[in-house]
């Protein structure tokens, strides 16, 4: 495979927003490429890496797909949506024990019929092995069993973001821009991005705003191994040019877990742009590009990755700061 293999399932291009309040407010040109707008059930960043992964699955024969992620997982909801409307069946290993009340994402994966398997966090650490177990099981009745790692993150998934930066070269001039931020969950998009950028030799870095407890070096040593991954689809990169960072300081108490800062955002966000932010990815990256730039005069590209649906899982959390 190579970058021009892929499946079209996204609504392409999506739209940049420059937020005119809250560069005012916080000192610094803030642009927004709105990939929340990919698709509607299956929206956010993850349909990107699904253009790739789904088309390998496909000219493999796949019957099933398996994924991983967190019982909230967007991208398990884009896989299952996308899996389903190709004429796969998605089955979705979920990390956490099966709610009383379906809803967020999960309601999504429930109501379009994928198969749900709850996991602990003991046995998600050796999910592979659980993959493998239940794909003898599968194959046992004749099926065709693809497997996509957590998040898309692989290098044929991170192709995803190559082709986003160059849909965004089309878009501005990325030289006049200093950085493109974003959430960084399992590494796939900012690896895309990373490789997108040193393909169009654009000098603008860019930096990851870690959602997870993952150290920042595992993460950084992950990202160059996608990285180098890519030589395998004939991406030429030039490592010793690659500008990134990655920083930890916004990732809260928890994976999922917002702050009451990050709360506080989603709702100043909303109020001040008529732009939504989730709890799990785009609070705590946009905190922190905002908390990075500040009254720098700067000009900084945000990605944001979707995550609206799980906005809803948190409503409790966020009817809190309303009251």
């Amino acid at each position: 495979m190579n970058l021009n293999e892929k499946l079209s399932l996204a609504i392409l291009p999506t739209p940049i927003r420059k937020l005119e309040n809250l560069s005012k407010e916080y000192g610094f040109d803030l642009y927004v490429k709105m990939d929340d707008l990919t698709h509607f059930l299956a929206s956010g960043n993850k349909i990107r890496k699904l253009e790739y992964l789904l088309k390998d699955a496909k000219d493999k024969n796949s019957d099933i797909v398996f994924t991983c992620g967190g019982v909230q997982s967007n991208h398990c909801r884009a896989t299952a949506v996308l899996s389903k409307s190709l004429g796969m069946q998605p089955v979705l290993f979920l990390r956490g024990s099966k709610p009383e009340i379906f809803n967020g994402n999960l309601l999504i994966d429930m109501l379009i019929g994928s198969e749900i398997v709850y996991v602990t966090p003991e046995q998600y650490k050796n999910i592979d092995e659980i993959f493998k177990e239940y794909s003898k099981k599968y194959e046992s009745e004749g099926k065709k069993v693809y497997i996509i790692p957590e998040g898309g993150s692989n290098s044929l998934g991170a192709l995803g973001y190559v082709n986003a930066v160059f849909e965004l070269d089309k878009q501005v001039d990325l030289d006049q821009f200093d950085a493109v931020c974003c959430a960084l969950g399992s590494g796939g998009t900012v690896a895309g991005l990373i490789a997108g950028l040193n393909l169009v030799d654009k000098p603008c870095r860019v930096i990851g705003f870690n959602v997870t407890k993952t150290d920042k070096d595992e993460f950084t040593e992950k990202i160059f191994k996608l990285l180098n991954g890519m030589s395998e689809f004939d991406v030429d990169l030039k490592l010793e040019k690659v500008r990134m960072e990655v920083i930890d300081d916004f990732s809260g108490p928890a994976y999922a877990v917002p702050t009451f800062e990050d709360l506080e955002l989603i709702k100043h966000v909303a109020e001040l742009e008529t732009l939504i932010l989730d709890p799990v990815y785009t609070s705590k990256a946009l905190r922190g590009t905002i908390e990075t730039f500040k009254n720098s005069g700067k000009k900084v590209i945000f990605i944001h990755t979707g995550g609206t649906f799980g906005l809803f899982a948190q409503a409790e959390k966020i009817t809190q700061i309303m009251r």
